[in-house]
This record gives C-alpha cells, structure tokens and sequence, in this order.
C-alpha cells in the first residue's frame, strides 16, 4: 500500500488508487459516459453521477495546477469556486506519468511512461537507452537512428480510451503538438483541433459546444502554466497573471456552458515546487564516487531520479548515498516501490522493474537531482515536480454543472 511509506518518509504523499487519484477519476468518467472502466474503482464520492444526462461533458486538464497552485495563485477565483475535491496524481507526479493515465485508464505500472527520461530496453534492437517519450527523443546514446515513429511504437501499448466513449469525442491540444506521434496515439479516431494560444483554445471550444447539438465530449490540454512555472517558479508576477487569464476564460466558458448545457470538469497532472538552484545536486559532478557506480544516466525526473547500477554495486551505491545524499533524499531499493504498487494496479507492464532501477532518490523538501551528458546544456529548473510532496502530489477536481435559466 503506497499509504504505508509515507510512516517510512516523513512528510512524503503518495497516490489515493482506491478512489482518490487520478486513475480513479478516469475510471468514474468513462463509467459515466459509457466507456471502459480497465477494471480500476471509481472515485470515492460519486461527484460525476449523472453528468451523461447533459449534452456536453468538457475536461480541462491545466498542466501544473495542483491543489497549492490554485489555493495561492486563486483563493477567490471562479477555478476555485468551484472546486469540488482534492485528488492525488500518480506516482511520479508528471506529466508523462499522469497524462498517460487520463489518456489510456490505465496506471503508470501498467501503461509504463515513468518519467521525462525513460530507460528502456530495446531487444529488438539490441540497445538501451533513455528515451523522453513525450517529445519522443532519445537522451541517451548520442546517434540512435530511430524515428519518433519508431519509437512511439515501442513505448505506447496501451489503446486510447477517451474514443471509446459513448459519444463523439474531440481533443484540442497547442497546435505544436497536436500532430505529434505521442498525439496521434491517444487521439485515436478523435477530432483533432490545435490551437493557438490560451484565448483562442477557449473560443474554439465555445464554438464547438454551440454548433454541436448531438451528446459530445470535449478534452481540453492546456500546458501554458506548466511550462510557465519550471522557468520562473511557481511564484513569479508572470505566473499570476498567466493563471488569471486561464481563470478569466474559464468564467467566460461557464456562461458558454450553461447556454449548451454543459458539464465542466477541470484538474491537473500534478502540483509544484519552487527548487532554488543552491538545493539543485548534479550527481555527475558533485558526487562522482556514486556517479561511476551507474551503468546508465539518470532517468525518471528530477525530484525521483531512478537509478540503474553496475552489476554487484547495489548495497554500496545505497549506502555511500545514504551518507553523501541523506540530506537532500530518500534512497530508496526501487523493489520497496514497486512491492508497495506506487505505480497503481493493472497488468504491469513488462519492463516496469527494469524501468525505475535498482535505487530511486526521492528529493526532500525542495532538493532536485540531476546528471547533465556531454551534449547537453546544464539546465536549472526553478519550478519543478514529480517527487513526493503534497504540492506536487495533490490536485484539484473542479466541477461546474449547467445552470438551468
């Protein structure tokens, strides 16, 4: 039970599957709308009983607004307002993790996307490798000669599940990334639309709610803040108003809603947390001791850093990590994690174990962990996620029924 280690690692959080998290959401969604459940429970409460009996059901996923985000950026905003629950991402709490699991139902252990970075290894075509699955680029080695295609076909095996809905269905994504292999995976039959930016994402989707009478779904991504946020932090005047913009359209959208009786549902993947640069750890330079014991680079993300080690090095990598890094992280035998079902329940998908290493460091307080390689630009992130805090680990589950005139 994931439950069990937050008595392991004080003041760690870790996802609700039994019907407060993100899986559960999806689960109750398409339960509602009349497609699959994929066997996962439904929420706790029954917060989207009924909603079929409306013409249109819209989901806004804010990429980045968790629970703390909204309550410091929005205590008095119609998001807020509006908030019905709080649930709990998916360990780990980003976006490739989280996304995937609204996208296909099912959780990261079985849809097996863990990550930013993901180890994996190919037999096929005899290469390991760490590979960034949503941009669908390989970090490492340097010169691998397969397409995002290619690879896209290798790391998406779960079927998409918002077409299997019991009505039409449309996704409206940053025209950047609206044709991208990842995309077209889990759009499936789907109507696509990109859009331009934040004002015109929401125009497109009241043009859509008003020209369509017959029962329809609507899923709306909007990265902005997200994206907003690793640059600045979570704090910056540029964030706040970036997020009164999205609160301004979502109130121009409610009065949209009502005229088309609509269901608006809005959450996020998952929270943030500033990390100031002077907690920022490069493994590789700071720690080269630890560093040469990996027979891989760093995989998963910066604030759970999944380890995969020389043969016979494990005992020693944990405990010369433990004195070195015991400040900033939990160093954990990534076998704890997988035997305590962090990654949620359902067919694991075959590579999991393989996938998170022999030792994962979980930051604590606001500490991030890196490696950069030699073709890459030492990057720090002010704003970061995926580690096991409550601001990262905890969202908003936002509900606004139609008001009848």
């Amino acid at each position: 039970m994931p439950s069990s280690l937050s008595a392991l690692f004080p003041g760690s959080h870790w996802p609700d599957y039994h019907g407060g998290s993100l899986l559960n959401l999806l689960a109750s969604l398409s339960s509602e709308l009349g497609g699959p459940t994929g066997g996962h429970a439904g929420l706790h409460h029954p917060w989207l009983a009924g909603i079929a009996r409306h013409r249109h059901v819209v989901l806004l996923l804010i990429d980045g607004l968790g629970s703390r985000q909204l309550d410091t950026l929005g205590p008095d905003s119609a998001l807020r307002r509006h908030q019905c629950s709080t649930l709990s991402s998916v360990f780990p709490a980003t976006t490739a993790a989280a996304i995937t699991t609204l996208l296909t139902g099912q959780s990261p252990a079985s849809h097996g996307l863990i990550g930013w970075h993901l180890y994996c290894n190919d037999k096929e075509a005899g290469q390991q490798s760490i590979v960034a699955p949503l941009p669908m680029t390989v970090r490492h080695p340097v010169g691998t000669m397969l397409t995002p295609a290619q690879l896209a076909s290798r790391l998406l095996v779960c079927p998409p599940v918002l077409p299997q809905l019991g009505r039409a269905a449309e996704i409206l994504q940053p025209h950047y990334i609206a044709d991208s292999p990842y995309s077209l995976h889990h759009a499936g039959n789907m109507q696509r639309t990109g859009y331009r930016d934040i004002e015109d994402a929401f125009d497109l989707l009241a043009e859509h709610l008003q020209q369509n009478q017959a029962p329809g779904f609507h899923y709306l991504y909007l990265p902005q803040l997200d994206s907003l946020m690793h640059r600045q932090g979570c704090h910056s005047p540029a964030v706040q108003a970036l997020f009164d913009r999205l609160d301004v359209a979502f109130a121009r959208l409610s009065e949209i809603a009502d005229q088309t009786d609509s269901v608006l549902l809005a959450s996020a993947d998952h929270g943030f947390i500033d990390t100031p640069a002077t907690r920022q750890i490069s493994l590789d330079e700071d720690f080269p001791a630890l560093y040469t014991m990996l027979a891989q680079p760093l995989s998963g993300e910066r604030r759970a850093a999944f380890c995969h080690l020389k043969p016979g090095l494990r005992d020693a990598f944990i405990s010369l990590a433990r004195q070195q890094l015991g400040h900033a992280c939990w160093v954990v035998d990534s076998q704890q994690l997988l035997q305590a079902g962090v990654f949620g329940p359902g067919e694991p998908h075959p590579q999991l174990a393989s996938r998170c290493g022999d030792v994962t460091l979980l930051a604590r307080d606001d500490w991030s962990i890196r490696d950069t390689l030699p073709q890459e630009k030492a990057l720090h992130l002010p704003g970061q996620h995926g580690g096991v805090s409550a601001a990262e680990m905890t969202v908003p589950l936002i509900l606004r029924l139609p008001r009848k005139e």
